[in-house]
C-alpha cells in the first residue's frame, strides 16, 4: 500500500496499547511496512505515562484493559494540552454504534475492529496521520464574546490537532489578525463592540482576509439568517448547541482541498467582478468629468437609495442593489453625444428622445455580467412613471419593480437640489414639495412617503 507524502517523508512514531502481549506483537508486525518506531504499553496507566515522556505521532489503544481502560486514557490524553494533539485510534470487538459514539466523545480521531485485515488498519491509520497533519499546519481563530465557549471550542480543536488562538468580539479579532493570518475564523453571531455580520463585512472588503473561510456559530436557526450570513459572505454556519465532532467535521471540510479550490474559484470571480467593477466606475467618473453639474450625482444617489432601503427595512441584498444600482444608474449616459448631455438650455424633441435612451444603453452595458443581475431592473427602470408615461417600456405602477421606483424618487430628489446647466439648484423645502406633488403620478406613493419619513 503506497502512503501519502506527508507520511512517507517520516517515519511515524506509534505507541501500541494493549493488555494481551500476544496481540501487542501482532500490530507490531502488522505495521512493519508503515513504521519500525513502536513502543508497547500493557495498560491504560503505563500507556499514559509513555505518551506524557514520548512524542508519539499515534497511539493504537484496546478499550478494554485492567488498571485503566482506553477510553479513561484517552480522555486524560485529552485533558493534557502536550497529549491532547496526539491521535488515537481505538480497537475493540465491540461493534455497537453506542460503543463507537462513545469512544469518539473521548477523543478518538478513528475506531477500527480487531478483526479487521491489516489493510483495513494501515488504511485508517493512514488517513488519521494525514488529517493529522494537515490539521497541524492549519491555524483557526475562534471568536466569541463567552470566555466559556472560548475555552470549549479552543480545546476540541486543539484535541483534534488544529493550532488555535481566540478573540473576545470581532474588533478583537481584526487585531489578531495583524500579528497572526488564520487558515479559518470560527466566530459567534452575536457580540459587542462588533459582531459577526460586522466582522464578515470587514474581513471581506480587505483583501489581506478576504479567503480566509468563516465558519458563523449562533442559537439562531432561522433560515432567513443563515441566507444572510452566506451572503455577507459567511462560508458555513452551525446552529449552536453543537458537539465537537460535528465542530471539528465542518472545520476539516472547510479546510479541504476541495473546498478551497471551489473557494479560491469564487474568490477569483470576485476578483474579475471587482476589476470590471472598477472599469464601469472608470466611466462613470468619465461621464461626470464631463460635466461638472452633474459630478457626485451618482454617489449621492446611491447614498439615498441605500439609507431609504434601510429605512424601509429592506433585504440586505436588495440594499446592496442600491448601492451599486445608485452608482450606475445613469451609465448609460456615457453614449450620449456632448452636444445633447451637456446642452446649455431646453432640448429639442430628437435630443430628448436621444437622452431618453441611457437607461437602456446602460443595462446593455450591464447584462454581460452575472452578478450584476439584481441591478439592471435600476439601470433600465428608473425612469419610467407609475402613471405609463415614463421611458423606456412606459410601464405602469407595480410592474415597475421597487427598487426602481425607491430610486427613481431619490433620483428626482438629488436631480432637483443639484445644479444642473440651465439653473441652480433649488432648496430641500421645494424640493420635497416637487416630489409630495408628483406622488401617485410620476413618483411612487409608498416610496414617496418613505423618502418625507426619511428625509427629515
Amino acid at each position: 500500500m503506497s502512503m501519502p507524502q506527508t507520511i512517507a517523508t517520516k517515519m511515524p512514531k506509534i505507541l501500541i496499547v494493549e493488555d494481551s502481549l500476544s496481540i501487542r506483537k501482532t500490530l507490531a508486525l502488522r505495521l512493519k511496512d508503515i513504521t519500525t518506531d513502536i513502543k508497547m504499553a500493557n495498560d491504560g496507566l503505563v500507556g499514559l505515562k509513555m505518551a506524557n515522556s514520548h512524542n508519539f505521532d499515534l497511539i493504537l489503544s484496546d478499550v478494554d484493559m485492567p488498571n485503566m481502560d482506553g477510553l479513561e486514557m484517552l480522555r486524560e490524553l485529552k485533558r493534557n494540552k502536550q497529549t491532547r494533539g496526539v491521535p488515537t485510534i481505538l480497537l475493540s470487538f465491540m461493534e455497537s454504534k453506542h460503543d463507537i459514539s462513545i469512544g469518539y466523545e473521548a477523543g478518538a480521531a478513528a475506531y477500527v475492529k480487531k478483526t479487521s485485515t491489516t489493510e483495513e488498519l494501515k488504511k485508517a491509520i493512514t488517513e488519521v496521520l494525514s488529517k493529522n497533519a494537515a490539521n497541524r499546519k492549519s491555524t483557526i481563530l475562534v471568536v466569541d464574546d463567552s470566555l466559556t465557549i472560548r475555552r470549549m471550542v479552543e480545546a476540541g480543536l486543539a484535541k483534534a490537532g488544529f493550532q488555535v488562538i481566540t478573540a473576545a468580539n470581532g474588533r478583537d479579532a481584526l487585531t489578531k489578525l495583524v500579528k497572526d493570518t488564520p487558515d479559518l475564523i470560527i466566530s459567534d453571531l452575536d457580540m459587542p463592540v462588533m459582531n459577526g455580520i460586522e466582522l464578515c463585512k470587514s474581513l471581506r472588503t480587505d483583501a489581506h482576509y478576504a479567503a480566509i473561510p468563516v465558519l458563523i456559530m449562533s442559537a439562531n436557526s432561522e433560515r432567513s439568517m443563515i441566507r444572510n450570513m452566506i451572503e455577507q459572505g459567511a462560508s458555513s454556519y452551525l446552529v449552536k448547541p453543537f458537539n465537537m465532532e460535528q465542530l471539528v467535521i465542518t472545520v476539516e471540510k472547510l479546510l479541504s482541498e476541495q473546498f478551497q479550490m471551489i473557494f479560491q474559484e469564487r474568490e477569483r470571480l470576485e476578483r474579475e467582478r471587482t476589476m470590471m467593477l472598477a472599469t464601469i466606475a472608470s466611466l462613470i467618473q468619465a461621464l461626470e468629468a464631463r460635466d461638472a453639474y452633474t459630478r457626485g450625482h451618482s454617489e449621492r444617489v446611491s447614498q439615498y437609495a441605500s439609507g431609504l432601503g434601510k429605512h424601509m427595512n429592506l433585504p440586505s441584498q436588495d440594499i446592496e442593489a442600491l448601492v451599486m444600482g445608485g452608482k450606475l444608474h445613469d451609465l448609460g449616459k456615457i453614449g450620449i453625444p456632448d452636444n445633447v448631455l451637456l446642452k446649455n438650455g431646453k432640448l429639442t424633441n430628437d435630443e430628448y428622445q436621444n437622452i431618453m435612451r441611457h437607461p437602456v444603453i446602460g443595462a446593455d452595458i450591464l447584462k454581460s455580467i452575472p452578478s450584476l443581475k439584481r441591478i439592471l431592473p435600476i439601470v433600465l427602470h428608473h425612469h419610467e412613471r407609475v402613471d405609463g408615461r415614463g421611458y423606456p417600456d412606459q410601464l405602469k405602477g407595480a410592474q415597475i419593480p421597487l427598487l426602481a421606483r425607491l430610486t427613481g424618487v431619490v433620483d428626482t430628489y438629488d436631480a432637483i437640489t443639484s445644479d444642473r446647466p440651465y439653473r441652480k439648484g433649488l432648496s430641500k423645502e421645494i424640493a420635497l414639495d416637487i416630489i409630495s406633488k408628483a406622488s401617485g403620478t410620476q413618483l411612487c406613493s409608498e416610496c414617496v412617503e418613505a423618502f418625507m419619513d426619511y428625509i427629515k
